[in-house]
């Protein structure tokens, strides 16, 4: 009983540190420090400027790899993406990993296909989901706030049954004001 209450809790630590990590780098996406409304950090769906963007589309709402970018490096304006603001999360299917964009040449293949990513995952788990799903409203003020949820359901290497599915919500603080 005490070996599979050691199980449970480790494989709750686990996902719980990649979660934390995760999220801490989310949570800025779209920092730009006195860019004022021409924010490199945004893409642009021809519609609305989007702080996300999921699966290489800035109108996708779900998927399981996701892009963002935020301005690391200085406290100038700017009006490019450097290499260190690129940054990203997606699973990969074959390693059963979550993986991290790191890349500190250039951002010409920061993209979901290149191979610039690094794996982040304990070898002692097997990530078999990492969903991403993107939610927007809009406040009377004519603030959107995004809120973006991310899914992610291992197991241990060493003992399958123990399974965990998680979910968290969070609320990103860099909101896009449109006119």
């Amino acid at each position: 009983m005490q070996a599979r209450l050691d199980a449970k809790t480790r494989l709750s630590l686990e996902i719980s540190r990649l979660l934390t990590m995760m999220e801490t780098e989310i949570r800025r996406a779209g920092l730009c420090y006195q860019c004022g409304g021409a924010s490199p950090y945004l893409f642009d769906n021809g519609h609305e400027p989007q702080l996300l963007l999921i699966d290489e589309t800035p109108s996708q709402r779900q998927g399981q790899c996701l892009r963002f970018a935020y301005q690391q490096g200085s406290t100038h304006p700017t009006n490019t993406v450097g290499k260190d603001d690129a940054k990203g999360f997606r699973l990969d299917t074959e390693a059963h990993a979550i993986e991290v964009y790191e890349n500190h040449r250039d951002t010409a293949n920061w993209s979901c296909e290149s191979g610039y990513w690094r794996d982040i995952s304990s070898r002692a788990l097997k990530i078999s989901h990492l969903s991403f799903s993107r939610n927007a409203v809009r406040t009377e003020d004519g603030r959107r706030i995004t809120s973006l949820t991310i899914k992610v359901s291992a197991s241990l290497i060493r003992q399958p049954s123990q399974r965990k599915d998680v979910s968290r919500t969070l609320v990103l603080a860099n909101t896009v004001v449109s006119p």
